[in-house]
């Protein structure tokens, strides 16, 4: 029992660095440039080793399965920032009080979007994949 919510608290510090990953993806700075791609690459690095902790303390189990769930928790609630993103954007109440627009720096919503596609889409092939597993393993077990 224990073990399962260590487990958990490590896949959700895993999924938090998958939200920065996506996160960083809209940002749209001029003076770094591809840059981003590096520090997105940096984020990656704590994505995978805190997901490799709580997979160990869980004995691997599901794996694959669990592993897209992060994937597609992290991806799904970065949809929901870059939504109210939007929407303060669009808010003549916020260009009132907020003339200089702050948010412009996220605006890079190509590269935003592709990254989220594919991470996503990872979860999903992922989550797909395992549960084809248990599938037949079942079946095999039946015969």
């Amino acid at each position: 029992m224990a073990r399962n919510i260590i487990g958990v608290i490590f896949y959700v510090v895993a999924g938090f660095f998958v939200y920065m990953i996506c996160l960083l993806s809209f940002t749209s700075i001029p003076e770094i440039g591809a840059f981003k791609f590096i520090v997105m690459g940096g984020f990656s690095i704590p994505a995978v080793i805190f997901f490799l902790i709580g997979a160990a303390v869980c004995h691997f189990e599901n794996w694959k399965s669990v592993f897209g769930v992060v994937l597609l928790s992290g991806t799904g609630f970065n949809l929901l920032v870059i939504i109210t993103f939007i929407c303060l954007q669009l808010s003549a109440d916020y260009r009132e009080y907020f003339p200089d627009n702050k948010l412009m720096y996220f605006s890079d919503y190509l590269s935003g979007v592709i990254s989220m596609i594919v991470l996503a889409g990872t979860g999903v092939a992922l989550i797909k994949v395992d549960k084809q597993k248990m599938s037949n393993k079942a079946l095999n077990s039946d015969a």
